[in-house]
């Protein structure tokens, strides 16, 4: 089934559930939405398998590459236990990489629950430190529990089960603004590849664009949505067909930024509308949206 993609498609997509309803006799509907690229090929068991969580204007991204796992963020406080009950469900006890993007509390929230009930292998973040209650909690998880750190000044580069990651560290020692010590992650597998963009606003984005990027199957837009000078660029240098923007309904994407999207023709999915999972075998991919949009009536 082709995803719905603009807010009129959104609108009708409702409104046909809403018929379905009707016709089923049914008091509520929980609604899917899926992109292929291949409607014959089973993904259930490919090689790596991205989720996108549903953690409100906040970041965590969980890459299972066979028996490996890697994870981006850690959302915000309020997030630990929902990311620990997922891993429980996935049975995941061991997250080999975690990668803090940056040290916003959005970003290193529940990242004091999921090592204490996690065993964390190594953590890779930007080289500088905060002055807040959530960095304070972060760190003294990291000494409690021994977590060996990876304080990148320099890109980074490894491979795990063939999937190639590439995590492009800031170019400078130090910046006004928190967000510009993001780190960029690069994944790719094959002939797909993903781009994890942090909260990057225009100057990092400027540095990331002086390393000539190219092509990505699937963005995950910076800062949640936001608008930024670079992001124009950004989206046209790097040509994604599939982007996600982690935000809630609250605080949701800028309007510019949407119409930016739609322009150049990006299929976008919002996790303020559920968990997104991505599926690849290097040729063949699929996206899936469990949507929280609930229709309700009264029966007469």
């Amino acid at each position: 089934m082709k995803k719905i993609s603009s807010l009129k498609q959104h609108v009708k997509f409702l409104l046909l559930s809403l018929h379905l309803v009707f016709l089923t006799g049914c008091h509520f509907a929980m609604t899917n939405k899926e992109t292929t690229l291949s409607q014959t090929v089973d993904l259930s068991q490919s090689p790596i398998a991205i989720t996108i969580l549903e953690t409100g204007k906040s970041d965590c991204i969980i890459l299972e590459i066979e028996d490996k796992t890697v994870m981006i963020d850690t959302g915000l406080d309020g997030n630990g236990q929902k990311i620990v009950d997922f891993l429980n469900n996935e049975d995941i006890d061991t997250i080999d990489y975690l990668i803090i993007s940056h040290l916003d509390k959005d970003h290193i929230g529940g990242s004091d629950i999921i090592m204490d009930q996690m065993t964390i292998n190594e953590v890779i973040q930007p080289n500088y430190s905060r002055d807040t209650k959530q960095y304070k909690e972060y760190k003294q998880a990291l000494d409690d529990h021994h977590v060996t750190v990876h304080y990148l000044t320099d890109d980074l580069t490894f491979e795990i089960n063939e999937v190639n990651f590439k995590i492009h560290a800031p170019l400078q020692e130090n910046y006004e603004q928190s967000n510009d010590y993001s780190l960029i992650t690069s994944v790719s597998y094959k002939n797909h590849s993903f781009l994890f963009a942090g909260d990057a606003e225009a100057i990092r984005l400027s540095e990331f664009l002086t390393t000539h990027p190219q092509h990505y199957t699937l963005l995950k837009l910076p800062h949640h949505g936001r608008y930024s000078d670079q992001l124009d660029t950004l989206l046209e240098v790097t040509s994604p067909t599939y982007g996600v923007i982690t935000c809630s309904k609250e605080e949701y994407a800028d309007t510019k930024v949407l119409q930016l999207l739609a322009r150049n023709q990006v299929d976008t999915f919002m996790t303020s509308d559920g968990p997104i999972t991505i599926k690849s075998d290097g040729t063949n991919i699929s996206i899936h949206q469990q949507l929280n949009t609930i229709i309700s009536f009264k029966q007469k």
